[in-house]
């Protein structure tokens, strides 16, 4: 059974960290053939760093963030501040399909590899650039990641409970993950135009304007209401119950939510809370938001009595939104998640088998492939250069013993 491309499609991916790599992961997992471009020096910063270990431990190839968004490439490296690796990197593009990059505005230029330059090397390369604040601007220059982005755009202002003292919690780079689907999204357009015109063509993306998609309510409720929006905790901004609540047990917290007057009254009949079903600051949406907090404290209570698992079974069976707040633990035990089989076992040089996101969109006639380990560092150097170029072993060797490409990080041979 086929993949949705099956090898039609040729990435280069010379991007870092989560935002570009879960891109090029995505085209992987659907069959595109990626070759991840590193330095030996300036590998991707997602590895970790060498002083995490001594050279015997190959610290580099242990990072889980790395090994999960660059499952399935083909990984080569190449010197960016060297002419030849310069060049080398050209005649790749004259192979590619596309090319995904996430550096600094003017990195890409420096190097001599923007737009302008690769254009006329293959007019049917699709480029995608990924810059934190977007080019153009007075933060065209600033530096970000997934946290400082997530701030710019708002979802920071906006992530804390409504009832504490610190005015601010970070979640956890949301502007990566968000970026990453929506440059794939892109990339997918652009193949598709590519069709009908047979150019290939430049795509810009601000990840934090990808972020802002996040908090759009708020965003149109403010320029509605003139009212700066409050940060809400767990709770919704128009119904009620809406929150976590803990059960009998430790670290046993039950995500509940009644989006109804109708699933309210499923939810007191559930936990048999036929008084409160009654009660006058209870009666409809509107009023329960106004008493949220008495609310809030009447269903701690109940649920405090109960264990996780009866509760869930309760409210569930009455039509009640309800879910377990799971560990990582859980997640990978949870029933539901592993009778689907969404973890993928991966065997991978040094770190060995481990359980890894599967793949979440389900193609049955073209299945999606998130089962391919990601590469070591210079792991496919012979291949991809011999097949991609038709280099020769000599000139492999020879760029090799340049310094050029290497399979070692650069550092521990000076220090060795």
């Amino acid at each position: 059974m086929s993949t949705i491309v099956e090898g039609k499609i040729r990435v280069l991916d010379l991007s870092m960290g989560w935002a570009g790599p879960l891109l090029g992961q995505m085209l992987a997992e659907m069959g595109a053939e990626v070759v991840k471009v590193e330095d030996t020096q300036f590998f991707d910063w997602w590895r970790g760093s060498l002083s995490m270990g001594p050279p015997e431990m190959q610290p580099i190839e242990r990072a889980s963030t790395f090994n999960t968004a660059n499952r399935g490439k083909l990984g080569v490296t190449l010197d960016l501040n060297n002419p030849r690796g310069i060049e080398i990197v050209k005649r790749l593009v004259t192979t590619a399909d596309i090319l995904v990059e996430n550096y600094s505005p003017g990195i890409m230029k420096r190097f001599g590899l923007d737009w302008e330059v690769l254009r006329p090397i293959n007019p049917r390369l699709i480029m995608i650039s990924m810059p934190s604040f977007g080019y153009g601007g007075p933060e065209t220059n600033a530096r970000g990641y997934g946290n400082t982005i997530e701030a710019m755009a708002g979802v920071t202002g906006l992530t804390r409970y409504h009832d504490a003292e610190q005015p601010y919690t970070l979640s956890n780079a949301l502007g990566d993950p968000v970026s990453g689907l929506t440059g794939t999204f892109g990339v997918l357009a652009a193949l598709h135009e590519r069709e009908r015109t047979g150019k290939g063509q430049w795509i810009e993306l601000a990840q934090v304007e990808g972020a802002i998609q996040l908090v759009a309510g708020p965003i149109l409720e403010y320029q509605l209401t003139g009212a700066v929006p409050r940060p809400q905790g767990n709770r919704n901004r128009e119904f009620a119950p809406h929150g976590i609540y803990g059960c009998a047990g430790e670290r046993n917290w039950l995500a509940v939510a009644a989006a109804t007057d109708d699933q309210w009254r499923a939810l007191t009949g559930a936990l048999g809370l036929p008084h409160l079903a009654g009660d006058a600051r209870f009666s409809e949406v509107a009023r329960r938001k106004e008493n949220e907090d008495a609310l809030d404290a009447e269903l701690r209570s109940a649920l405090a009595a109960l264990s996780i698992e009866d509760a869930m079974s309760r409210l569930r069976a009455a039509g009640v939104y309800a879910a377990p707040v799971n560990s990582a633990a859980a997640v990978i035990g949870d029933p539901q998640i592993s009778d689907r089989g969404y973890f993928v076992a991966i065997d991978r040089a040094v770190v060995g088998t481990h359980l890894y996101p599967g793949a979440v969109a389900r193609f049955p006639e073209t299945p999606l492939n998130a089962g391919d380990p990601a590469p070591l560092l210079g792991e496919h150097n012979g291949d991809v250069f011999r097949r991609l170029l038709g280099m020769s072993e000599a000139e492999i060797e020879e760029l090799e013993a340049a310094g050029v490409i290497g399979t070692r990080p650069r550092q521990y041979s000076k220090a060795s």
